[in-house]
């Protein structure tokens, strides 16, 4: 790239501007932009400028304009589920082609800004979000850049930005009967309304006493009914002899983690009976829609396990407040149809 300046009347064509040029009549209405090449088109007010100066670049060989440069790596930064929707302010957009949780691979995303001055940047990891909705930018800061360098940032990105939908996944609840008639049907609208958001099918849920007995026999039939995670309410996550720990050792399972480094669900508990895991829940998860079950939730709904490293993960993050709003799914929204 070689840059110059020149007066206006002498530029020529298929050179590009490297800053706005404005209208000497109007001085706030932008008459070129910065990264417009020249034309024939634009004599005229090139003409009209006369001796004024401008800085020009001229491209050579091996380089690759601004725009251009932007829509390949805004391609090759895009995985499944994402989608390259047009240059804005001299960036290229990307954005979610379904519902789902975006997922973003830092470790692409640093060896792409290894590069000097190719840039992507996006909203946080693991975020629901809608289709359609703005998820990344993708541009380089200057007006243009070596073609071999792009290549290589792009190769290093390759779908580092994806979108994870979800799906129709089973999932049922044991509620323990010791929570009163209004609670509990609190507690059932409430999931049912999460699992609805996310496209679920309505959960099967089990009241039971509580006896170990009784515990062990609604733990044992949900475990065997094809969900593929059962939610627990009702039971006492700090007492190693609530009848649901017994129940579970009982039947073969495990306690896999106790607690969740988030807040509030720090008290959950994560269990496993034949390869279905079993969550146990607090009194906060059951009913309000800012903990760290609805931080799992899209996860699972996503195609992710529940396990004891997905339960870890939260704690960056972990601490829940109202200004993590954006986080969290937004259940009193109408999810946007997508296919």
């Amino acid at each position: 790239m070689k840059a110059f300046e020149v007066a206006a009347r002498e530029a020529r064509e298929e050179l590009v501007l490297c800053h706005n040029v404005f209208d000497p009549a109007e001085p706030r209405k932008i008459l070129l932009r910065k990264g417009h090449v020249l034309t024939t088109a634009d004599r005229p007010h090139l003409e009209r400028l006369g001796a004024s100066p401008i800085h020009l670049l001229e491209l050579e060989p091996g380089d690759v304009s601004e725009t251009e440069a932007g829509e390949r790596l805004a391609a090759a930064v895009a995985g499944p589920g994402v989608a390259v929707a047009g240059e804005s302010e001299s960036q290229v957009r990307l954005v979610a082609a379904v519902r789902g949780v975006l997922h973003v691979a830092a470790d692409r995303l640093a060896s792409v800004h290894v590069h000097d001055g190719v840039l992507v940047w996006t909203l946080d990891n693991g975020m629901p979000v809608e289709a359609g909705r703005h998820i990344a930018s993708a541009k380089v800061a200057p007006l243009a850049v070596p073609r071999e360098s792009l290549e290589r940032a792009a190769h290093d990105g390759a779908g580092a930005v994806t979108v994870a939908p979800y799906k129709d996944r089973r999932v049922a609840v044991l509620v323990r009967e010791r929570m009163d008639s209004g609670a509990r049907e609190k507690f059932e609208a409430s999931i049912r309304m999460k699992i609805a958001w996310f496209g679920g099918g309505p959960p099967a849920v089990r009241y039971v006493a509580s006896g170990v007995d009784e515990a062990r026999e609604g733990l044992s039939a949900l475990a065997r009914s094809g969900a593929e995670l059962v939610l627990v309410g009702g039971t006492g996550s700090t007492d190693p002899l609530d009848p649901m720990f017994i129940a579970l050792d009982t039947l073969g399972g495990r306690v896999l983690r106790l607690g969740v480094p988030a807040h509030p669900g720090s008290t959950y508990w994560l269990g496993d009976l034949s390869a279905v895991p079993i969550l146990g829940l607090a009194s906060c998860g059951m009913f309000s829609q800012m903990t760290a079950l609805d931080l799992l939730l899209p996860r699972f709904y996503s195609g992710e396990s529940i396990t004891s490293q997905l339960l870890t993960s939260l704690a960056i993050g972990g601490l829940i407040g109202r200004d993590r709003t954006h986080r969290f799914p937004q259940y009193n929204e109408r999810p946007t149809p997508t296919g």
